[in-house]
This record gives C-alpha cells, structure tokens and sequence, in this order.
C-alpha cells in the first residue's frame, strides 16, 4: 500500500544568544523566552499561514499537550545545558502535513528566519533534535509499527554511519538492538525478527522496541502479571504508540541543528524512512533485497519516494555523508543530557 500522506512534528534543542544585547541581558529563562515569543509572533502576523508561538513552560512537555499541536511551542528543557552566555530552549513544531502539496518546508524556513532575526542559534552537545511522525489520517496500526521496527533494527549500522560522533554510543538516543537488553543477546537478526512477529499487541511491541535496562534506569510498570519496562531514550522511540499517548513514533537521533538546511535534511529523513519502511519493511525476504550499508538505506528510501512529497535533493545530501556501515559501538559513560 502507497504512503502519501504523514503527519510530522520536530522538536528542536538549542542554545540561544540575543542579537540585541538588552534582550540578551534577562533576570530570568521565562523573561527572555517572553521576548522572544513577543518578537516571533509579530513577524508571525505578517505571514499568512504561519503559526504563531505559544510559552509551554507549565506543561511537561509541548508534545504532550494538545492544543500545542496547532503551533510553534517554546519549552524550558532542563536537559539543556547552557553557559552563563547563553540560554538554552526547546522549540516544538505543530503538527504538519508531510504529503504532496504540503508548505511544511517553507513554514520550517520561516520558524528559523524568525528565530535568527531575534537571537543567534547555536549548537551543544546537550541538545538534539526530534522527529515525530504519525500515519497521516489514522493511527499506527501493529503491522505498520512491526515494519518500522525491523527496518531499524536491519539499518542499524547504516545509521552509524550518517550520525556525528557525538550521537554514537549517546544514552539517550540509543540503538534499538544493540543497546536493547530484550535483542542484543540474541544470536542474530532473525531471532530479532522472531520476537517482533510474536508480539501480539502495540503495547508488547514498544515493551521489546523499548526495553529499559535495569542498569540505566529503575523505573517500571507491571503488564499481564510480569514487570514490563520502558524507556524513551531510543534512536527510535515507540512509547507515544501507548494508549492514551500521541499516537507518534519518535525519532531521536538526529544531532542538534542551528539552521534551516540542516534541520529539514533531518526531518526529510526520519520522515521519508519511516515511510519506507512502512511499505518495505515486512519482513527479512523483502529488506534483504537492499544492502544493509548507506546505498541500501538509500535505495530503500528511495523507492517509496513520490514526487512533490518527498525531496530528493535533500534526501541526497543525507546520503552523501557516509556510505557502507559502521558497527556499532559501546555506550559512553557520559549522560549528555
């Protein structure tokens, strides 16, 4: 069955520096934060289309509230990690069509222009940036979320390979097999493969996807009479397919971004894989016909690609970074966030 249509939300974490020094200048992270909103949302005003941007300090996370979904949300990240010079913020995207015909980029472009006509953005090693995708008018069906999950898990090494070094053996954006308590002990792909066709539910699907390692984290919830965990700080994040959640699977591996360019390759990327995957991830015999390295990522996203939905060019700058595999490596002993 063709994808022609998603629905995408990105989350980014950045460090900020006011290019006017009194705005700079601030007591407070909620006082700069309200200028800076004050200033986007007048820019906002003057182009049609543009969602304006809404303080989410109050609220866990903007994800997590649905009327945030409707637009731009500044969020206080504690996880950011800012020197005395600068201050350090989470932007999150409404939701936006991922489909033909869609101004999701051009709406992208401007959000930044915004931003950098009122501070410099700059990158840490705290920071990420988040790619949020769900099925455009519908939710995450088992199947479709099993055909993601193998897919991640027989591109795992490509993945490596596009990644920056500080994102590889990075705790809280994790390999889904490798650093998986429930997969890395199994002999070989296949045996993943057979544990993804014997979950039954969404629910087991993320306990395996998201296993948590007890030596990582503690927390834990019971399910059919076992303690079953969880954990988030994966690659790919299946914990929001929960009932009662957002209903998105979550990509967590891109490096932080300081500009437009960067950004919407990131975007393009997670979004145009999973949509890939969606169709041709059903099983070994089919995501076998595609090498395992960079070429074979690119191949496969490739071949799910429509025209006026997904980007070719950007999607080549993506695959122009790296090519082959690269194994995968240990865990830093550094949390980053």
């Amino acid at each position: 069955m063709v994808i022609s249509s998603l629905c995408i939300g990105i989350e980014t974490e950045v460090l900020l520096c006011a290019n006017d020094m009194q705005n700079q200048c601030k007591g407070t992270l909620t006082e700069f934060a309200e200028g800076l909103v004050q200033h986007y949302n007048a820019k906002a005003r003057d182009r049609p289309g543009h969602s304006e941007m809404r303080m989410s300090f109050d609220t866990w996370h903007a994800s997590e509230d649905p009327i945030n979904f409707r637009y731009w949300s500044v969020v206080d990240e504690s996880s950011i990690d800012p020197d005395e010079d600068h201050w350090g913020l989470e932007f999150a995207s409404p939701i936006m069509r991922y489909e033909p015909g869609s101004s999701w980029r051009q709406n992208l472009h401007s959000h930044f222009e915004m931003i950098e006509s009122y501070a410099k953005i700059m990158s840490d090693i705290t920071c990420g940036t988040h790619v949020h995708v769900s099925p455009g008018d519908s939710r995450w069906t088992l199947e479709q979320a099993k055909n993601v999950s193998r897919s991640v898990l027989y591109f795992e090494e490509a993945f490596e390979v596009l990644l920056p070094p500080e994102r590889r053996g990075n705790r809280e954006c994790r390999n889904n097999r490798t650093d998986n308590p429930k997969l890395k002990h199994l002999p070989d792909l296949g045996s993943c493969f057979q544990k993804i066709h014997e979950c039954t539910t969404i629910k087991a699907l993320v306990h395996l996807m998201n296993a948590k390692d007890e030596y990582l984290s503690i927390a834990c919830e019971e399910s059919n009479g076992e303690n079953a965990v969880t954990d988030r700080c994966y690659g790919f994040n299946f914990e929001n397919l929960m009932e009662g959640r957002i209903g998105t699977i979550e990509f967590r591996r891109p490096p932080c971004v300081t500009n437009y360019q960067d950004c919407v390759m990131w975007a393009e990327f997670g979004a145009s894989f999973m949509q890939a995957a969606m169709q041709y991830g059903t099983g070994p015999k089919c995501l076998q016909t595609y090498g395992p390295d960079v070429a074979g990522l690119a191949a496969f996203v490739g071949q799910a690609a429509i025209p006026g939905m997904n980007d070719r060019g950007i999607l080549d700058e993506m695959f122009t970074r790296g090519s082959d595999c690269l194994p995968v490596g240990a865990l830093k002993h550094e949390y980053y966030y």
